[in-house]
């Protein structure tokens, strides 16, 4: 414990942001006041303008989907504004810090990752969401809709997006211990004019819903490439069990009617997917999915839980 604690505040002290205030979830979902920038920001992920320095930092992440509350390695965040962009922070503990995917738009949410969800109304269609991984490969989607189904394009970009991201140690290398990674997002306004925000953007004392997420992969970078490779195998093994009933006298799911021959290979084949489903469960197990405005069971895309920002003057 004692050696995490200090991990955690020589990263904090890397981004000087030790001893800011907690925000406190206010009522049914977290609240916080984003300030306009006190000063010009350089996105370089390094998160040492003035204007980082006085904006109020959110201490703690909740998390979710599994083993609330046992939150291993914190996540802090700030926010701010200004006429041109939408700015966020995020410092992030990490002892391993790791990346397969490098490409724009591919399945960060797989890996580690830290995430923004804006949804001005609240009201669960045409809301933003922006993954930044530690490498600074970023996936951003428009959410069209939750419910009744969800729809979704990653093909949507936002115009004019900055990010940066800073490691303290080593990406893709497990044999060392990180101390973990910050990232500095600046989103323009014009970006969400026509999709997002319907042409507008926020004045003092707007209130907008927005919610702040950090995924962190314990299982490693081995664990994820071998679930990959289990994943490209599959698609032949579904294959091979389809061409086996359809080649069969048998009717599908009549495993008695099978010759003892396609019963062995019926039971390999169904085996091999078995052992990508526990490897997948395993996976997910050693997660910790974390959320500034906690969303409980419900997962990410709950956006009557995201949190209320109000943008001071």
């Amino acid at each position: 414990m004692l050696k995490k604690i200090t991990l955690i505040s020589l990263l904090w002290t890397a981004s000087i942001w030790a001893g800011q205030t907690i925000v406190q979830g206010s009522g049914t979902v977290s609240h916080y006041s984003v300030q306009r920038a006190a000063s010009s920001i350089s996105v370089d992920g390094h998160l040492d303008e003035y204007a980082w320095e006085r904006a109020t930092q959110i201490n703690q992440f909740e998390r979710i989907l599994n083993n609330y509350d046992a939150v291993e390695w914190p996540t802090h965040a700030k926010m701010l504004w200004d006429d041109e962009y939408f700015y966020f922070a995020f410092t992030c503990a990490d002892e391993d810090m790791w990346a397969i995917y490098d490409q724009e738009d591919d399945k960060l949410w797989e890996e580690e990752v830290v995430e923004v969800f804006i949804d001005p109304d609240g009201d669960g269609r045409n809301y933003l969401e922006l993954e930044v991984s530690p490498t600074n490969t970023v996936v951003d989607l428009l959410i069209y809709s939750v419910e009744p189904e969800f729809r979704s394009s990653v093909d949507w970009d936002i115009e004019g997006l900055k990010t940066a991201v800073q490691t303290y140690g080593t990406v893709n290398d497990n044999s060392d211990r990180d101390l973990g990674w910050s990232v500095e997002i600046a989103i323009p306004w014009s970006a969400m004019a026509e999709d997002i925000t319907g042409g507008q953007r926020p004045t003092p004392g707007t209130n907008w819903r927005l919610n702040l997420y950090r995924i962190e992969r314990k299982a490693g970078r081995q664990a994820k490439m071998r679930i990959n490779e289990m994943n490209e195998a599959a698609q032949s093994t579904r294959q091979a069990i389809d061409d086996l009933w359809e080649h069969s006298d048998a009717q599908p799911g009549e495993r008695s009617a099978l010759s003892p021959q396609h019963q062995n290979t019926l039971a390999e084949l169904e085996a091999a997917l078995q052992a990508l489903s526990n490897a997948n469960e395993q996976y997910s197990e050693e997660t910790e999915y974390n959320t500034w405005s906690e969303t409980f069971q419900r997962g990410f895309h709950h956006p009557a839980r995201f949190g209320v920002v109000n943008f001071a003057p």
